[in-house]
């Protein structure tokens, strides 16, 4: 956030960056403010973003990218509830799901086995591609202002 300096922080420490399905994400959210704040709560968000890019032609016969996101995965509870914020350490665990989607796999077959399985590799060549971006999102939600947010990413694989 832009202001975040005025007001102080909000940070998240993990243990590690990469993970594989089924682990345990273990790490903190750390809240360090320049003054009390009375919030809603400190939330801990785990999302699955996947990020779809297009090759298309405008009206004019442009050709141009469109980029657009969709949620694959939310997952989201609270830390701690309405009160001052001033400082605190917040423990996270969060599972990550064992038939999490992974990131897509280019087939090392032929063409022809590509375009039979209908793959990455074909929806590329007809102008769509995707990838999926994994975070963490740290919230503290302040009544009639900006909320403060930390947003971490996370490889799975």
């Amino acid at each position: 956030m832009i202001f975040e300096f005025l007001k102080g922080k909000i940070d998240i420490s993990l243990e590690k960056f990469n993970f594989s399905p089924g682990e345990i994400i273990k790490g903190k959210v750390i809240i360090d403010l320049k003054k009390p704040i009375k919030a809603k709560g400190l939330k801990i968000g785990f999302y699955g973003i996947k990020i779809i890019r297009e090759r298309v032609t405008t009206a004019k016969g442009t050709p141009t990218t469109k980029t657009r996101k969709e949620f694959i995965h939310k997952f989201e509870i609270p830390l701690d509830g309405e009160k001052e914020y001033l400082k605190g350490e917040y423990p996270i665990e969060i599972k990550i799901p064992e038939n999490i989607p992974a990131q897509p796999k280019i087939p090392k077959e032929g063409i022809l086995s590509v375009l039979i399985k209908g793959t990455k590799v074909l929806s590329e060549a007809m102008g769509v591609s995707f990838r999926i971006q994994w975070c963490l999102e740290a919230t503290l939600e302040i009544p009639m202002a900006f909320d403060m947010k930390k947003k971490v990413f996370v490889n799975i694989g």
